[in-house]
């Protein structure tokens, strides 16, 4: 059986870990370590999903070395992680196929990885391709598996004051009195597009069509930020930002991150100084899909100083 076949068959005959995250961490270990194998005791303790018990095993058999051990027990770890996150957001109940060949990418690239906060992250990734395969790129796992632990917690800080323009991009602010505020730096800037999660070029702007009808630009899921021509003409209007890479943006999604409401209206406040167009911020009531029901109260005061 390959890869994909074992996880097939260890779906409908695991017996713990009712997630699909279980075949999974059953099917990695019986192709890496067994061989395929699938007539031996160690497998029948896979089956059994007694994973670190037939780890245990293959260590005293010799068919596993300490180091192969070492990866794999921090694999286990993430996996039973990853079965949580899982939970939270299972995918639907049609027939999935998976790339098992991503998988074993990544079990290579986690099982290196003992912080409990990395694993963390590492969980999310495979409970979200589990969920909904071809979530992650093979890209995405390079670009983690050689993220420090102090790269990915300036990512998340970043991720923390970010906004959402669409479904597909997330963006920091160019905007130097915001970034001055929320204690982000160019250099922060700078370390994460040489990681390949952020553009550091400072004259990219995310340009919307506008007329007198208010549309949103931008939200951070509780509140939607709506933008208008002051004129009544249509007109391009433009706001300075820092996208993130493809890789950044599948990153931002598993770590659900982005600005607080206090960023949020103090970036409107801050965008409501341009004079030629109207800002408004309001209170998301419900989302479905893309269409928004929202408070008609703007919350910006209407007193906001002109920059001269």
């Amino acid at each position: 059986m390959d890869g994909t076949e074992i996880i097939t068959f260890l779906s409908n005959n695991i017996e713990s870990m009712a997630s699909a995250v279980g075949p999974v961490a059953g099917a990695l270990f019986t192709a890496i370590f067994l061989r395929h194998n699938t007539k031996t005791d160690e497998f029948e303790k896979i089956k059994a999903g007694k994973f670190k018990e037939a780890a245990d095993d293959l260590l005293a058999s010799g068919k596993m070395t300490y180091t192969e051990y070492y990866k794999a027990n921090n694999f286990l770890t993430i996996a039973k992680k990853a079965d949580h996150y899982y939970k939270e957001h299972p995918r639907a109940g049609e027939k999935i196929t998976y790339d098992f060949d991503w998988f074993v990418r990544f079990f290579e690239a986690a099982g290196s990885v003992s912080d409990d906060t990395m694993q963390n992250l590492w969980a999310k990734i495979l409970a979200g391709e589990i969920a909904q395969p071809s979530t992650f790129s093979l890209k995405t796992i390079d670009v983690m598996r050689n993220l420090s632990k102090r790269d990915a917690e300036l990512f998340i800080k970043v991720c923390s004051h970010s906004f959402i323009s669409s479904a597909t991009n997330y963006f920091l602010p160019n905007e130097k009195e915001f970034l001055e505020t929320v204690g982000i730096q160019y250099t922060d800037i700078m370390k994460l597009s040489e990681l390949g999660l952020m553009f550091n070029d400072g004259i990219i702007s995310l340009n919307i069509s506008i007329s007198n009808e208010p549309c949103i630009l931008i939200n951070n899921h509780s509140l939607i930020m709506l933008i208008s021509s002051v004129s009544g003409n249509s007109e391009k209007a433009s706001i300075g930002q820092y996208p993130f890479t493809e890789v950044g943006k599948e990153l931002s999604t598993m770590i659900s991150e982005s600005a607080s409401d206090e960023d949020f209206l103090k970036y409107g406040q801050l965008l409501s100084r341009n004079k030629s167009h109207k800002i408004s911020v309001h209170k998301v009531i419900k989302w479905n899909g893309d269409l928004v029901e929202y408070n008609e109260t703007n919350l910006i005061p209407q007193e906001v100083p002109v920059t001269e």
